[in-house]
């Protein structure tokens, strides 16, 4: 009879080991799918992001040239609707011609879309970002 009781609480103890280790497999492989869709949803951000600036830099250059001149570039910023979409792409547009020199990285004062798309994420985020990447233009140019 001992024995008896004893296998009873062996195979329940048994019994609810399989049900909390399938468990446990089950919230594994959901927090891995979880980790997949953010990848994915930042994947789709980035590109989002990468099509707005083209679309910004297509908009802004009038003369088709494939460059920004500095006068393209100030024109283009004072439409405030312009403004305020460099806003929305957390890029600060307070100091248009510093922003502009930091996007020109070979001083040829023409942006070309690719060092406009890279400046532009370079430079993606708070003011703070933008006043860094000015002293590191400075001491370059020192």
């Amino acid at each position: 009879e001992y024995i008896f009781i004893g296998y009873v609480f062996l195979m329940h103890f048994g019994v609810l080991n399989v049900v909390v280790g399938a468990f446990v497999a089950t919230a594994t492989e959901t927090a891995a799918k979880d980790k997949q869709a953010l990848v994915n949803y930042e994947l789709v951000q980035w590109e989002r992001y990468t099509q707005r600036i083209r679309e910004f830099f297509q908009a802004a250059d009038t003369d088709k040239s494939g460059t920004l001149s500095w006068g393209e570039f100030r024109q283009h910023l004072e439409d405030r609707k312009v403004k305020a979409y460099f806003q929305t792409m957390d890029l600060d547009v307070s100091q248009a011609h510093v922003l502009f020199e930091l996007l020109d990285e070979d001083g040829s004062d023409q942006v070309t879309i690719d060092e406009f798309l890279d400046g532009c994420m370079r430079l993606k985020g708070a003011a703070k970002s933008i006043d860094m990447n000015m002293l590191t233009l400075m001491n370059k140019r020192l």
